[in-house]
């Protein structure tokens, strides 16, 4: 009878032992953050750390049709390991062609990328630039990354608001400009932003909630030299 008892529990320790092998072979590691850092190498500017000095809560946007468009520079100077963003651009202590000396951008002249792996904030709205203090507006963006790969000062934007534009592919797959460019009432005394060799320029994308995936891009420039950025995916909350 002891021998049978004795041969019932060794059976069962036996069992257990090789049920928890089985379990301990079926387990996935986790490599959520493997696959990040692996994402993130692929980028160029993913080793440049992005950071500002505010805590609200950010959302995603709703894109209307022909919403205003706004581009403004939340740093302008060298590639640096840390960079600190700045929501109101006239507190940009750097990036004013005071003697006017900057040119425009031939299509070769600079690089524009939209980095997808990372959010920052969205930039004081022309609507509130009358305010003083800076503050963060609450929309999730992606950072965009605009480089003078010339020999020259090149002339990016004017005022507080940068050469550029959103477009996204409508359902024939052909590119539409889903915002309108925004229009100073008065170009009196505004300041030229510009960007010299090698510095680059940071600047947002909004993310947007919406129904309808589609493919998005930036153009900068006008209708004699258009410079785009790389396309990304996004969303849309109307049909194209």
């Amino acid at each position: 009878m002891k021998y049978s008892v004795f041969a019932i529990v060794l059976a069962l320790l036996v069992s257990a032992c090789h049920t928890n092998q089985e379990k301990k072979a079926t387990v996935k590691p986790q490599t959520l953050e493997a696959s990040n850092e692996t994402k993130k190498s692929e980028y160029p500017y993913a080793n440049v750390n992005l950071y500002d000095r505010f805590k609200n809560e950010l959302v995603l946007d709703t894109l209307k049709y022909d919403r205003e468009g706004q581009y403004s520079p939340m740093y302008i100077g060298k590639i640096k390991d840390s960079i600190k963003l700045i929501y109101k651009t006239s507190k940009l202590e750097y990036g004013t062609d005071y003697e006017h000396s900057s040119v425009f951008p031939n299509v070769s002249d600079i690089s524009i990328f939209i980095d997808t792996t990372r959010t920052i904030g969205f930039p004081k709205l022309m609507s509130e630039s009358y305010k003083k203090f800076e503050h963060r507006t609450n929309k999730k963006s992606y950072p965009v990354f605009i480089k003078n790969r010339s020999t020259k000062n090149l002339q990016i934007g004017i005022g507080d608001i940068l050469y550029m534009n959103t477009e996204a592919k409508d359902s024939t797959g052909n590119w539409r400009e889903i915002e309108s460019n925004y229009m100073y009432f008065c170009g009196t005394g505004l300041r030229r932003l510009q960007l010299k060799p090698n510095e680059i320029a940071v600047t947002a994308l909004r993310q947007n909630y919406g129904r309808y995936k589609t493919k998005f891009r930036i153009r900068f420039g006008g209708t004699q030299h258009k410079i785009y950025s790389n396309e990304i995916d996004g969303y849309l909350d109307f049909e194209l």
